[in-house]
């Protein structure tokens, strides 16, 4: 604004001094304003000089002059607020960046679990299954070895009732109860030993 008005001042005291010494009279005549004759001449141009400069200056210049200052405070704050504008979305750029990168590595964090969690699932049910199949191993050998043991006894009985009854033929006679328990016992007992020797 100071350098708007020194600018004003300059081209005033430039246009006076250039137009000062040569104006044109009405008939065409070369009139000096500094001529003694002339001064009253001279004074009257002046004067309007001086009458149109402040007349433009408050209606022309000082309004153009306002409107170039609110156009140039405008377009500061239109270059502040878009670089404000521009850093907020830098920054929620960046917020945002940060955020997916939160997102991404909970998701892998998330399938890191999931696939930890099935596996520890998968080794349980399979520890699990053969758990099972262990037991039902142990439990049909179990019956397995029953059901021989039953077996044996059963042969063992027939065999010793067997014995006793062809023993009874050879001899000819009958035994009595005690005898024939007696008998099937011992045998029992050599059939068991006979087993167990087998087995072992």
């Amino acid at each position: 604004m100071r350098r708007a008005g020194l600018l004003e001042i300059l081209l005033i005291l430039l246009f006076i001094l250039a137009g000062a010494p040569c104006a044109w009279g009405a008939e065409g005549e070369k009139i000096n304003i500094f001529d003694p004759a002339d001064i009253p001449l001279g004074i009257w141009s002046i004067l309007v000089f001086v009458i149109l400069l402040m007349v433009l200056k408050k209606y022309a210049w000082g309004p153009i002059l306002e409107e170039l200052q609110k156009r140039e405070h405008n377009i500061a704050s239109a270059v502040e607020e878009a670089q404000k504008a521009r850093d907020e979305a830098q920054r929620l750029r960046d917020q945002l960046q940060r955020e997916v990168d939160r997102a991404q590595e909970k998701v892998r964090d998330i399938l890191d679990e999931g696939r930890k969690h099935a596996q520890q699932t998968t080794d349980e049910m399979i520890a699990k299954a053969r758990s099972e199949i262990q037991t039902e191993r142990d439990r049909l050998r179990r019956e397995i070895e029953m059901a021989r043991d039953q077996a044996l006894q059963e042969i063992w009985k027939r065999t010793a009732h067997l014995a006793t009854m062809v023993s009874a033929k050879v001899i000819r006679r009958h035994l009595t109860e005690e005898d024939h328990r007696r008998l099937v016992d011992e045998a029992l007992t050599e059939l068991q030993g006979a087993g167990k020797a087998g087995r072992g």
